[in-house]
C-alpha cells in the first residue's frame, strides 16, 4: 500500500457553484452588487489556470488511547483530544492530510481590504474557504474508493483547532506528514500558509463510518463544517 498520495485540481473543478456560495454568503438577491461581484469572481477564478493541490500519507495504527486523547502513528504520539480520538476508535489505519486552495485567495483578500473594499475581501475570503473543502472533498472521497476495494471504511476528517483538538499538534501532524507536493508551511503560531488550507486525520478501518458532525454540540460557530451543515451564520 502507497503511503504518499498526491492530488491536484483545477481551481475550475473545485470552485463553489453560485448557488452554493451564495447560501454560505447569506445572498438571495441576484440583483445585490454583491451577488454581481461574487458571479465575476467566481469566472475569472475559473478560467485563471491556478491549481488547488492535496496529499494524504496512511499510517497503521500503532496504539490509540481515548482516555489520554491521543493516537500513536510513525512512532510519534499525536494528541487529539478525547472527543476526536473517540472519533478514531476501530481505525487501524489512518489518514493525514494537508490541501490547499493556493494563495490567491489570500493575497486578493488582503488586497480588498487594504483598499477598503471589505465585501470583496469578505467574498473572496468565503470563496477560499469553499474551495478548499471541495478539493479536500474530493480527496477523501478518492481515499474510500481506495480503501474500499481493501474492505476498509472510513470516518470523518478532524482538524487541528476544531473539536477542541489543540492547534500546536500542527507541529507533530506535519512533522509526519514531512515532504509533500502541497507547498504549505506552518508559522510558529501554528497557523498554515497558504490561509486556505486545511490538515487533518482521517480514521480507517473494518468498522469505521462516517457521520453527522456533532455541530448541535459543538460551541465553534465559526467552523466551516458547522456553517456548511447548519447554515448557521
Amino acid at each position: 500500500m502507497d503511503r504518499l498520495h498526491a492530488y491536484t485540481y483545477r481551481l475550475s473543478e473545485v470552485l463553489p457553484s453560485v448557488e452554493s456560495a451564495a447560501e454560505y454568503i447569506h445572498l438571495d438577491d441576484p440583483s445585490h452588487p454583491a451577488w454581481t461581484f461574487m458571479t465575476a469572481k467566481l469566472q475569472e477564478l475559473s478560467v485563471s489556470g491556478l491549481e488547488a493541490t492535496g496529499c494524504y500519507v496512511l499510517f497503521p495504527v500503532e496504539g490509540l488511547n481515548i482516555r489520554e486523547g491521543n493516537i500513536r502513528l510513525g512512532g510519534r504520539v499525536l494528541h487529539l483530544n478525547r472527543k476526536v480520538s473517540g472519533y478514531m476508535h476501530g481505525s487501524t489505519l489512518a489518514a493525514l492530510f494537508l490541501c490547499t486552495a493556493g494563495s490567491v485567495f489570500s493575497t486578493q483578500y488582503r488586497e480588498y481590504n487594504n483598499h477598503g473594499d471589505y465585501l470583496e475581501g469578505y467574498i473572496t475570503d468565503a470563496l477560499g474557504s469553499l474551495t478548499v473543502e471541495n478539493a479536500m472533498d474530493k480527496i477523501q472521497s478518492r481515499l474510500a474508493d481506495d480503501m474500499l476495494a481493501d474492505g476498509l471504511h472510513i470516518s470523518n476528517r478532524y482538524s487541528p483547532g476544531y473539536c477542541n483538538w489543540p492547534l500546536r499538534e500542527q507541529k507533530t501532524l506535519f512533522e509526519l506528514v514531512g515532504n509533500n507536493p502541497t507547498g504549505i508551511t506552518l508559522s510558529d503560531s501554528c497557523l498554515m500558509y497558504p490561509t486556505k488550507s486545511v490538515s487533518g486525520i482521517i480514521g480507517i478501518g473494518p468498522r469505521m463510518r462516517r457521520l453527522e458532525y456533532g455541530c448541535p454540540a459543538c460551541d465553534n460557530k465559526g467552523c466551516v463544517y458547522r456553517r456548511i451543515v447548519q447554515g448557521d451564520k
